[in-house]
This record gives C-alpha cells, structure tokens and sequence, in this order.
C-alpha cells in the first residue's frame, strides 16, 4: 500500500524582534583592586564575551585606574561628576547629580536590567530608577554587623543609622535582593524586611599553573584593619623560630599598610616578611604558597578563600560568614575563633609541620571548583536578571 509523504510547512522566518540578546547595565562604586569589583568585571566579561550588551558604570571618575580590565566588548561609563567643594552640602550635591546622571544613562541605553553592587551603591541605584519601569536587582555584599565596640575594628566599616534606615525603604523596591551567604541573606532579611536571595561567588577561569610549592604562608587582601593582617603578623611573629625556612607574603594595598610594615618591624619579623602591591595573576602566588591565611574580623564571602581552594592550597580562616560557608574545619581548611592570636598560631603551626595533612585539605579543598562552577552561578544570576524570558542554551531573549 502505497503511502503520502507528510507535508513539510516551510519554516517561518525568524523575527528580530521576537529574539535578541540582553542588555544588561552593571553598576558599583569602582573597579579598583578587591572582591566585589572582581565579581563585576567576571560578571561583564561572561556575559559581553557571548555577545550581550553590556554596559559597566562606576560611581568613581575616570581618573581612579581600573585594576580589572574589561572585554572589549564591554562598555564603560563612570558616573562621578566633579565638585570643588567639599562641604557637606556640596558632598550632598554631587552625589544627587551622579544620581541624575545614572538617570540619564538608563533612560537612554533602556536596558533590559540593573545589576548593582554593595550598599550605598545600591540605594542610590535605586534612587536613579525611581518611575523609570526598570527591573533592578541589588547584590549586598556585606555581612551581619559586627557588636559595636572601640576594640572591633570591624565596626567602622558598618553603615549609619541613618543609611540602614534609608536601604530598609528602598530595598523593598528591588527586583531581587541578593546576598553571598545564607547568614548574611538571614541578616538583609531581619534588617529590611524583604526576601532575599543567596547567589555566591563563581569559581572565575583560573590559569592552569604548574610550579612547585615554597614553604610561604599567603595572605591576600584589602590592607583594612578589618581584614585583620596585624593579627596574622602577631601568629607569625610566635612561630618563626620553630619554622625558620618559612616566609609571609601580604598581597594587597589600602590604608594600613604602613602600619602593617611598622608592626612587622616592631615585631622583628620585618626580614620574613614581603608586602606586594594586588597582582593580576594571584592564582599563580597561591599555586606557589603551601598556605594561605584569611584573619578577617568580618568577612562576607572571602575570594581569596575560594580561589585558593580552587588552586589546592589549604585555607587557615577566621569564623566569619563567609569562611564558614566554605570550610568545613578540619575537612578541606581550618576555621580559627576571629581575633585570636594564640589560636591561628597554633593552627598554622600544625599545618606547617605537616605536609601531608596540608596536601590531604588542600586536595579536599579543590571540590569547591564544582560546587561554585562559573556556569552554574552565572544561570543564577541571569534567572534574577532575566526571569522565564531567557533561553539558557542560546542566551537570548524572547518575548512572551
């Protein structure tokens, strides 16, 4: 019996406007050395390298250097607007017409979204979309506020009542609120009373490094107090003579650094000691360090953290919110109580004697490559951004 072949409908011609790729504007205070600003310029890069449109604005001027280089295909914009006067009024001014200006941008590029990072950055984001229509999603990138004390370093760099009364309001009208850490997403929650989402830092592409490991403890980071390196220098200072083949290395730069260096040198470990200025090829120094140290007195998620694990270095880190989240102490790193000088002592002590339960925590450590794989946090991310209206196998937009 002889049957008809099915009619075949000629495919319909793809609409332009039916399917495009995103437009995404990314905002945050700067792209100087640091955590934040490195997940911005990851953020950018991924999404500009698959032909996205992005725009990277920066509340800063073009005078303050980036330290994170950008695809080409990314767009750059720094939102800082001079003023010579430097009242409170005139502070007040400025700041109201980088606002404007952030105003002026998105009305003009209309992008499909608003990705904005830390705090301050963020309410005034929020200021600038204000009745534009606009789908903005704020990342917090702090953690839960440290107890107040003259002693607690940590304390300084918490908002004023005055800002925590302002984000409660304007938090409530955000697309998404997202935090790095189900203690600090606990934390937003309490303190501005909306849902909050924990998307935490991806492992970025780190180079494949093959050298071998020097008996060099690392420290990686801001050179704030909060950070507590005058901490890591007084646990390294009481097991130098026991461990006289190893040196320190502080990578970063901020406003302790020269007290950092008058302590060393007080603490007569000035010749043990190196301070280098941030590099862009950190995961080559951790392949090279048997061990890193994170002292913070407050931290949120930690990268340095994340990326020496990627690298199988093993981790001696403080009981902050970040950390914790990452180390299961005693499994792949060692968690130490914040502040306590005698205790990262004696862990880094313990450490440095054993080279083989470094290699046993540091091969435990290299998991968190696909815990926190790049493409599984990104589809995070653009789920917020982009809700229902992106494919995620071709990336691009469709109408509903």
């Amino acid at each position: 019996m002889r049957t008809s072949s099915p009619k075949i409908s000629p495919s319909p011609t793809p609409d332009p406007a039916s399917a495009r790729l995103p437009k995404i504007v990314l905002v945050t205070g700067s792209l100087e050395a640091g955590g934040a600003e490195r997940v911005m310029a990851d953020l950018a890069n991924y999404w500009g390298s698959r032909g996205w449109q992005i725009v990277v604005a920066t509340w800063s001027c073009a005078d303050i250097r980036d330290f994170y280089k950008l695809d080409n295909r990314v767009r750059r914009e720094w939102l800082d607007v001079y003023s010579p006067n430097n009242s409170l009024i005139g502070k007040i001014r400025s700041t109201l017409h980088r606002v404007s200006k952030l105003r002026r941008l998105l009305r003009r590029e209309k992008p499909d979204a608003v990705l904005s990072f830390i705090d301050v950055p963020n309410m005034l984001t929020l200021m600038a979309t204000a009745g534009l229509g606009l789908r903005v999603v704020v990342s917090e990138r702090g953690c839960p506020d440290p107890v107040p004390s003259a002693s607690n370093a940590a304390w300084a760099y918490t908002l004023s009542r005055h800002w925590k009364i302002l984000r409660r309001v304007l938090y409530r009208r955000a697309a998404t609120v997202t935090a790095l850490n189900h203690e600090s997403a606990r934390w937003i929650e309490s303190e501005c009373g909306v849902p909050v989402r924990v998307i935490p830092v991806a492992v970025r592409e780190l180079a494949e490094v093959q050298v071998d490991r020097e008996l060099m403890v690392l420290a990686v980071g801001r050179l704030h107090a909060v950070k507590g390196f005058d901490v890591l220098l007084k646990a390294f200072a009481k097991v130098r003579d026991s461990f006289p083949s190893w040196n320190l290395t502080i990578i970063g730069a901020g406003p302790e650094g020269p007290a950092l260096v008058r302590l060393s040198a007080e603490l007569g470990i000035s010749s043990r000691v190196t301070f280098l200025d941030p590099v862009q090829d950190v995961e080559t120094w951790m392949a090279r360090a048997s061990l890193v140290v994170l002292p913070s007195r407050s931290e949120a998620f930690g990268n340095a953290v994340l990326e020496s694990m990627a690298m199988g270095t093993p981790v001696v880190a403080t009981r902050c919110a970040g950390p914790t989240s990452l180390i299961e102490d005693g499994k792949n790193g060692r968690l130490v109580p914040v502040g306590d000088v005698h205790s990262l002592s004696v862990a880094m002590s313990e450490l440095m004697a054993r080279p083989a339960l470094r290699a046993q925590l540091g091969s435990q450590a290299t998991l968190v490559r696909k815990t926190y794989e790049q493409t599984v946090i990104m589809r995070q991310w653009e789920d917020c951004l982009i809700p229902r209206r992106l494919s995620h196998t071709t990336g691009v937009l469709k109408n509903e």
